[in-house]
């Protein structure tokens, strides 16, 4: 991030939610602005079979205007990625994603975090 007095532009880091709707999985990118302004969803995309594939479609659209990305699942923050892993290895980030998930779910209800 950048000061007033800097000459480096400001840079926002994009959020994608992903959520499993009606069997398939979706995304939809935000772009928040600066001081923390979260507009609505600006991108949506639908009808991915495993959440990899739609890390995949994630990466390779966002490949080479952002090094890396929050991520929410389910309405949960489950962390940030880099936007490589995503192309390279959706498996690997998918598998990352979902334990986080749990974990921050069972948090959620007083449960201690299963490794």
């Amino acid at each position: 991030m950048s000061s007033k007095n800097d000459q480096t532009p400001y840079c926002t880091q994009p959020v994608v939610e992903l959520r499993l709707v009606a069997g398939s999985y979706s995304y939809g990118i935000r772009a928040p602005r600066a001081k923390g302004v979260v507009p609505p969803v600006s991108f949506n995309e639908s009808g991915f079979p495993t959440l990899a594939a739609c890390l995949l479609h994630v990466g390779r659209g966002l490949g080479s205007d952002f090094p890396r990305i929050y991520v929410r699942l389910h309405g949960a923050c489950v962390g940030e990625q880099e936007i490589f892993d995503l192309r390279f290895d959706p498996e690997r980030v998918a598998q990352a994603l979902v334990e986080n998930y749990r974990a921050v779910q069972a948090a959620a209800q007083g449960e201690p975090a299963v490794s």
